[in-house]
């Protein structure tokens, strides 16, 4: 079976800046502040997901840091927010850096359920 990606569309730079706009031109996950230029447009549920597939529609569209973007890959949210809150056990069983660190005390764990930036985003702060 040959793999064959989603034919995506191309935005208009008016649906650009929808995108850019929903979260207070915020990442849509992590919250940090985008700039315009630097935005990337994240499929919420992917294209070419491992698991489903979303569409390639303007509904299915969050702004994404760079970061974000493109360490969700292919993920769900909830795939994602898994790996996010796995990732202090990952790095203690796989990093000799962090074990360290975390045997100087220089850095603590503090694992906790991740919740992302739309998740709490109120809309009508901003309005």
């Amino acid at each position: 079976m040959v793999y064959m990606p989603a034919k995506r569309h191309r935005l208009t730079p008016e649906q650009r800046w929808e995108v850019y706009k929903m979260f207070d031109k915020h990442c849509a996950y992590c919250g940090c502040e985008l700039k315009f230029e630097q935005m990337q447009i994240d499929h919420v549920v992917p294209i070419n997901g491992y698991s489903e597939q979303g569409s390639d529609s303007f509904d299915n569209m969050f702004p994404a840091c760079r970061s974000c973007n493109h360490y969700k890959r292919a993920n769900t949210l909830e795939g994602w927010r898994k790996q996010l809150e796995a990732a202090p056990n990952t790095l203690m069983r796989d990093d000799v850096t962090y074990k360290n660190a975390v045997k100087f005390g220089l850095v603590t764990p503090t694992p906790h359920p991740v919740v992302f930036y739309f998740e709490q985003f109120n809309e009508d702060e901003y309005l």
